[in-house]
């Protein structure tokens, strides 16, 4: 009997398990979405979303709204404003004096004068060096004293004449004699003057070469002259830019030996040929050099600046390509954003040319382009600076980059 009660006591239990089993399933599967799918249902027979869902059907802080909805967009803009645009060409060139010479003699003889140091300035006229012309100052001195003899007498023979005690023949016999006596006065002096070597055009003399008292020969250097007040700049560029160049353009020069300086010129000539070998057209610029800091002999580098005129200038990042078309975003008045076509012309580093779409001072989006929309509302970052900020400044430094849009 004892054991028919224990029998009927662990039958009872195992069905309390099973019971306890089948309910805790059911609740497992059943009971978790019951309470979200009864909310659905009510907010769904009220017309509304469904909880956590936007008014656009999607989730989040409503990205997928219609424009102008939720918070404004941060961006940062910038002034579309008129700069100079122009077209650079680089090329390597030399440096010449304006005028240079080197100071030869012109005869034999003897140095007895050096009328300079090295490195001197000298004006046009000034004595460089003398050549000791002993031999040519006795012929002048007798040319000089032949010609006022000569010229006496004809004074002598013109007075007889007036009282007829001369014939004409006579006059003209002695005034040829003046003629001639005043030419061989003139060769003399010629000569003369090549003895002493003075500096043709205003400039700074070399080193010397000789010494006092040294024989010296036609063609034996004394030192040279330059002019260089005025450098000329000697370059080549491709004949593929023959079109665009003028005299009259600007270049910039610069050098390794002044290292940050710029020094300005102008073309003064276009060569009249194209190198056959090299397909290039010779240039010549001319550059002020009043400190005389340019020496002649120099390797420069040259940029040429050409076409240049005023063009409205945006920054590069402000463009949105699309299916080979230019697009930007523009903030108006009332802080809403529209997308603008525009048409695009060159481009430099950092900045590129409008032709058309936008006008000078027009507000164009640089950053958060990604996160905007037409028609959508925007937030503007750096409202305090665009009046001061150029097209293409960068203006990633001057305000932090705006938030990511809610995901």
């Amino acid at each position: 009997m004892i054991l028919g009660h224990m029998r009927v006591v662990v039958f009872a239990l195992t069905g309390l398990v099973a019971v306890a089993a089948i309910g805790g399933g059911l609740y497992y599967y059943f009971g978790p979405q019951s309470a979200p799918a009864e909310a659905a249902a009510q907010a769904r027979g009220a017309g509304g979303p469904p909880p956590g869902m936007g008014q656009g059907g999607m989730s989040g802080a409503g990205r997928g709204g219609p424009p102008g909805m939720g918070r404004p967009t941060p961006v940062i803009v910038t002034k579309v404003a008129t700069e100079v645009f122009d077209d650079h060409v680089e090329a390597i060139g030399t440096s010449s004096a304006n005028e240079s010479i080197t100071v030869t003699a012109k005869v034999t003889g003897v140095i007895r004068a050096l009328n300079f140091d090295d490195g001197q300035y000298v004006e046009k006229g000034a004595e460089i060096a003398a050549i000791n012309a002993g031999e040519q100052d006795g012929r002048l001195s007798a040319e000089l004293a032949n010609y006022d003899e000569q010229r006496k007498e004809l004074q002598r023979i013109t007075d007889l004449a007036k009282s007829n005690n001369v014939s004409q023949a006579r006059i003209d016999q002695q005034t040829s004699a003046v003629r001639k006596a005043e030419a061989n006065l003139a060769s003399a002096r010629a000569r003369v003057a090549d003895y002493r070597i003075t500096a043709p055009f205003a400039g700074v003399l070399g080193t010397r070469k000789v010494s006092m008292g040294a024989l010296v020969s036609p063609g034996t250097v004394i030192t040279t002259l330059d002019d260089i007040s005025t450098i000329k700049l000697d370059f080549s560029v491709s004949e593929t830019f023959l079109a665009t160049l003028r005299p009259g353009l600007d270049i910039e020069a610069t050098s390794s030996a002044y290292q940050g300086e710029v020094f300005k010129g102008k073309v003064v000539s276009v060569d009249s040929r194209v190198d056959t070998v090299t397909r290039s057209v010779g240039i010549r610029a001319i550059v002020p050099n009043k400190d005389a800091r340019l020496k002649p002999g120099m390797l420069m580098v040259i940029d040429l600046i050409k076409d240049r005129r005023q063009s409205l200038m945006i920054p590069e990042e402000a463009l949105i390509p699309e299916n080979n078309k230019q697009y930007v975003f523009t903030v108006g008045p009332d802080n809403v954003a529209s997308r603008v076509q525009i048409a695009i012309g060159r481009r430099r580093v950092g900045s590129v040319e409008v032709l058309e779409g936008l006008n000078q001072g027009d507000l164009v989006v640089t950053e958060g382009t990604m996160e905007l929309r037409p028609g959508a509302k925007v937030q503007i970052l750096n409202q305090d600076k665009i009046g001061a900020s150029p097209p293409s400044a960068d203006m990633r430094g001057s305000s932090p980059p705006p938030p990511r849009g809610p995901s």
